[in-house]
C-alpha cells in the first residue's frame, strides 16, 4: 500500500492506474484522509461495506432510540414499552 499526501496526488494523477490500494493522508493536519481502492475489487468489497452500513445504521437507531426514551423521561412520560 502507497501512502501519498494530497499535493502528490494532485501534482501526478496518474498514480491512481499505477496502485490498487493508496493511503491518502493530509500531511499539514497529520491525519489520514481515507483510502482509494481500485474498481477490481468491488465485487469483494460491496458486500462487506453493505454489512458495515447496515451495523452502522442499527448503532445509530439504538443511540436515538436511547435518547428519545431519556427526552421521555424526562418529560415524565411513561409508555411502558
Amino acid at each position: 500500500m502507497l501512502l501519498l499526501g494530497i499535493t502528490e496526488i494532485q501534482s501526478k494523477p496518474t498514480i491512481f492506474k499505477q496502485n490498487d490500494i493508496i493511503e491518502i493522508e493530509d500531511k499539514r493536519k497529520n491525519m489520514k484522509i481515507g483510502y482509494f481502492i481500485s474498481s477490481k475489487y468491488e465485487n469483494e468489497l460491496k458486500p462487506l461495506l453493505e454489512k458495515i452500513e447496515k451495523m452502522e445504521k442499527i448503532e445509530k437507531l439504538k443511540r436515538l432510540r436511547e435518547y428519545q426514551d431519556l427526552e421521555f423521561l424526562e418529560v415524565g412520560v411513561d409508555d411502558e414499552i
